[in-house]
């Protein structure tokens, strides 16, 4: 199923860790819908939190176990399709890929008005290349089912920050950071990190009926 590498070797434990992963894939292949179906309820997701890598100063696994975790997440995207569906709540299901913050990444499923409602979101890019596909590729799944959406992982910052932060919005500049202003009118300050790719079954978005906007949340006032 896995086949040999000699650096691997060099880690203690792969087998186990692997193991925890495919018990962790089985645990997600229902969504948590407590929250969802209430009237507070926005979304449902899953991330892959196992140690050693999803701490609070996360390690990123390599290239081949993170094919590992994507293939969990895919088989519990099949299953939350089925479970969305059977339960008639209008959603938007959707796959986040990281690159390179692979342990970021997370199957995660909106809670919409309407069938046929996508949430579109502000840190998607301007950027413009293709999917890696030849990277992610794997035998055991297929990423030519989705679409993707390329968007930006990034450090961001809120113009508010500043009264209280140790640093100057020239520092940010300094720092590579660019200023942004949302559709609300909130100014803030990012800086690009890396990517994220936001997958959807194919066809989705050919079908939406109304679009939602959604940009990032600015601290309270």
């Amino acid at each position: 199923m896995h086949p040999h590498n000699p650096k691997r070797k060099k880690i203690r434990g792969w087998k186990r860790r692997i193991r925890q992963v495919e018990r962790w894939g089985e645990r997600i292949e229902q969504p948590y819908l407590s929250h969802l179906l209430s009237d507070r309820g926005r979304h449902t997701y899953e991330r892959c939190y196992l140690s050693p890598f999803y701490r609070l100063d996360k390690r990123q696994p390599p290239l081949w176990f993170y094919k590992i975790i994507i293939a969990q997440f895919i088989k519990a995207f099949q299953s939350w399709e089925a479970v969305f569906k059977e339960i008639g709540q209008p959603h938007d299901l959707q796959l986040w890929l990281y690159d390179p913050a692979y342990i970021s990444s997370e199957i995660i499923c909106y809670k919409m008005q309407q069938a046929g409602d996508v949430k579109r979101f502000s840190w998607e890019s301007d950027f413009t290349k293709p999917f890696p596909y030849e990277k992610f590729s794997s035998p055991g799944y297929d990423l030519t089912q989705f679409d993707w959406i390329l968007s930006d992982d990034a450090y961001v910052h809120f113009e508010d920050d500043l009264d209280y932060a140790e640093f100057t919005e020239a520092d940010l500049f300094a720092d590579g950071y660019i200023r942004k202003v949302q559709d609300d009118g909130n100014v803030y300050f990012t800086k690009r990190i890396g990517d994220i790719w936001i997958g959807r079954r194919k066809g989705i978005l050919d079908n939406n009926v109304n679009v939602i906007k959604q940009g990032y949340y600015p601290p309270p006032r």
